[in-house]
């Protein structure tokens, strides 16, 4: 004799995870590879906002072990040496929360949040005209338009498959 469960037993049954297409792997491995890079970038801005100015060269090739010397360096020394200390530690502060959103966009979408893609969809849109203004001031940039068809992928993709975390509970 067959029994139909009793309806705690079935509010008690788990309903199965969706399964992770691989377009969903591979939008979480990229935003998690954004997150490394940007909390990266921020780390190593906060240290170099402690440099004593004038000793950039000197300090950004102790850090990475290499001779002061180095065009590479000397560029990067530059550069740095432009901004003051304050301005230095707020883009690195700003990297570390950029890099903490991109791996909150990922966490959320690997744990199948049914609103994941949508935060994810809007997130990437707002960084669409970002995107579109810097290959307007730098149009020779492959790396720019590479990154934008990167992004308008994801959002393609993810419109499409924008409900697919949906449950019946969600």
């Amino acid at each position: 004799m067959c029994e139909t469960p009793q309806p705690m037993e079935a509010a008690d049954a788990k309903t199965p995870r969706p399964v992770l297409s691989a377009g969903f792997v591979w939008i979480i491995v990229f935003k998690y590879v954004k997150c490394a890079a940007f909390l990266i970038l921020g780390v190593g801005a906060l240290r170099i906002a402690h440099f004593e100015r004038g000793s950039e060269a000197l300090q950004i090739a102790r850090l990475f072990g290499v001779d002061e010397g180095r065009v590479s360096v000397r560029y990067l020394a530059s550069l740095i040496s432009a901004f003051t200390p304050g301005q230095v530690r707020a883009i690195g502060l700003a990297s570390i929360f950029v890099g903490l959103v991109f791996g909150a966009e990922a966490t959320c979408l690997l744990l199948r949040l049914w609103w994941a893609p949508y935060f994810t969809i809007v997130l990437t849109a707002i960084g669409i005209p970002v995107e579109i203004v810097e290959i307007v001031k730098r149009p020779g940039s492959a790396r720019r338009y590479a990154l934008l068809a990167i992004n308008a992928a994801i959002l393609v993709y993810l419109w499409k498959r924008r409900n697919a975390f949906r449950t019946k509970a969600s």
